[in-house]
């Protein structure tokens, strides 16, 4: 009797540069689409609500999120698992992994609904709310606890596009669905349904949003569903996934708390003039971020299998990438961004050009130390990326309780900056740890690109005192023409020459319209 031995089918080899470009573009298009239903919509919302009741909004947004804080994460590990060992490991296995993260959520649901409700009636007395509003403040922030809870549960299914590397699937989706949400936000406002208008559409936002990626995730992942789990994975995921929380905990008053500091210690109008001014330079991170989350789920794969050379090629070339747009869109920032305020809500909501310049060293300095945030994730080791947060949290918190008082919204920026300085210094030396890289700080081609940069933006801060354009079509114009002069400037100077040859050689394998990896 003859037997013929069978192997398992070989997993189809992925082309890591054309799904991070895949992705990155997916994520380019879900940010953008963001940022120009914020620019259209926004103007009504501070309109309808007004200064003082915006900047509570904006304090709701921030505080509903705190409840978060209970959370373990365990999306975030399903993730990053998945990205380690979807080449490695069995359907089987993925179906378990899946499983035990669905388990961990709905043990941590219940615990999210308790702190929720302290945050809840406490609402009204941290955003310093008239009595009047105090039941509105609560409706919209349950709303609001609604919409997170809601969306913890259908991130189980983003996780797993996203550790398998396909989140390119979900191609415009997103997108779709924020247009349709902004519209339904200026019905709000319009029709005088105020705070609680706009957190129920909060709510059927990330109801459709989950149903959409239950269905792509469905369509689109052979081995989806759920398997048997026991419950020593479950004490292990739980302990993974309890680091995840610390770091989402640290993260949170580092990241999601200056909102919340600013207008308990200075006043919501103070806030409203903060987010405005803020939002291009938070359009300006949140871009740059999309790209580069884009490129960590390919780089997870790589970690599984140890190759860490290829890790810190793809890591040097994302900071590449990152300094030639932060000096280019940072430039523009600070040269056009009264002008752009005072066309889109009216000068009186800029907050002035030093806090401009504070607030655009804040985004720079994050979009620079969460690439290596994420890198950090991917190798699931976070012991002491908490231990560093949790460091630089609270330097930030303490400085903030005694400038922000005296110096408002500079006070903010300069406790920030100081407090993150340790993750700007931090993660590096602990990613080298882990890569088994060494990490030197002195050398001059590390300082060049950042020279620079500070040249250009004192110069752009300067002569940005005396620029204020009152139309949309010069604005509009002069910006176009600014941002690839700053860019080709820098590209000549802020790097050398074997820099620019990673960007050529990575653009020449990259297929702009293919719409798969194959």
């Amino acid at each position: 009797m003859n037997t013929k031995l069978t192997t398992p089918p070989s997993k189809q080899k992925e082309n890591l540069r054309q799904r991070a470009y895949l992705n990155s573009l997916t994520s380019f298009i879900d940010y953008v689409g963001g940022q120009i239903v914020g620019f259209i919509v926004s103007p009504f919302i501070v309109g309808g609500l007004g200064s003082s009741m915006y900047g509570m909004w904006q304090m709701l947004s921030q505080m509903t999120g705190f409840a978060n804080i209970a959370d373990t994460r365990a999306t975030q590990v399903l993730k990053w698992s998945i990205a380690q060992k979807r080449d490695l490991a069995s359907d089987q296995e993925l179906k378990s992994d899946l499983t035990t993260a669905l388990v961990v959520t709905t043990f941590i649901l219940p615990i999210i609904l308790i702190i929720g409700s302290v945050i809840i009636w406490y609402a009204p007395n941290i955003t310093h709310a008239a009595p009047e509003y105090h039941n509105i403040i609560r409706i919209a922030c349950s709303l609001l606890l609604l919409t997170l809870i809601t969306s913890k549960v259908f991130d189980l299914f983003e996780s797993v596009i996203r550790g398998m590397n396909m989140g390119y699937k979900r191609m415009g989706f997103r997108a779709g669905i924020i247009f349709l949400a902004g519209g339904l936000k200026v019905f709000a406002i319009t029709q005088g349904y105020g705070l609680i208008g706009l957190s129920t559409v909060e709510f059927f936002t990330a109801l459709l949003i989950g149903t959409t990626f239950y269905y792509i995730v469905k369509k689109n992942i052979p081995w989806f569903g759920f398997a048997k789990t026991n419950t020593s994975k479950i004490i292990s995921y739980s302990r993974l996934s309890g680091w995840f929380m610390a770091s989402t905990g640290s993260k949170m008053f580092l990241l999601s708390s200056d909102k919340l500091l600013l207008g308990y210690l200075a006043g919501p109008v103070f806030v409203t003039k903060y987010a405005i001014t803020l939002f291009t330079s938070y359009a300006l991170q949140g871009l740059i971020t999309a790209v580069v989350n884009g490129v960590i789920p390919g780089m997870g794969g790589l970690f599984g299998k140890g190759e860490y050379n290829k890790v810190q090629r793809a890591r040097k070339m994302i900071m590449i990438l990152n300094w030639v747009l932060t000096a280019s869109l940072g430039v523009a920032i600070l040269l056009y961004n009264r002008s752009f305020i005072s066309l889109w809500v009216g000068e009186e909501h800029y907050a002035g050009n030093t806090e401009n310049l504070l607030i655009l060293l804040i985004a720079v300095q994050a979009i620079f130390f969460q690439i290596d945030s994420l890198i950090i994730n991917v190798s699931l080791d976070l012991k002491m990326k908490v231990y560093i947060s949790v460091l630089a949290s609270a330097i930030t918190i303490s400085m903030s309780f005694f400038l922000i008082e005296h110096y408002q919204i500079i006070g903010l920026c300069i406790s920030i900056l100081v407090g993150r300085l340790v993750l700007s210094v931090g993660y590096p030396l602990l990613l080298g740890r882990v890569m088994h890289m060494q990490v030197n700080f002195t050398e001059w081609k590390q300082f060049q690109p950042i020279l620079i940069t500070a040249l250009l933006f004192a110069l752009a801060t300067h002569i940005g005192q005396s620029i204020l354009i009152t139309n949309w079509v010069s604005l509009i114009a002069i910006g176009v023409l600014s941002v690839p002069a700053v860019g080709i400037i820098f590209w000549l100077v802020g790097l050398r020459r074997e820099e620019r040859e990673i960007v050529k050689e990575l653009t020449s394998k990259i297929e702009l319209f293919k719409r798969d990896d194959n």
